[in-house]
């Protein structure tokens, strides 16, 4: 649950608890956590390859702010063409592996 920030590791236990025993809850937790790992390694290949933001701005053509939400906002999803753009810039290409 690594999308969830807490003080202490009993907080963290309690929170974890009150997930785990709401089916429902566990699901969407669950697709947090996968969008909040993607955003991660998206700032870790920008930062590996040396680049701030406003530098990806201008290799990709997309606008920072569409690059901070891409990274930072949870409540916005970027859209399919951004994260190519985005990907592409860092020398990446998109690829889908089975689980």
């Amino acid at each position: 649950m690594p999308f969830i920030k807490t003080d202490t590791q009993a907080e963290q236990k309690k929170i974890q608890h009150l997930i785990d025993s709401d089916p429902e809850l566990k699901e969407y937790a669950d697709e947090l956590d996968i969008e909040y790992e993607f955003r991660q390694k998206l700032i870790l290949a920008r930062k590996q390859s040396g680049l701030t933001q406003k530098e990806l701005s201008k290799i990709s053509g997309l606008d920072h702010r569409a690059i901070s939400r891409a990274e930072n906002n949870a409540d916005i999803s970027p859209n399919l063409k951004t994260l190519i753009k985005y990907i592409d810039a860092l020398g990446f290409q998109l690829d889908i592996t089975p689980k």
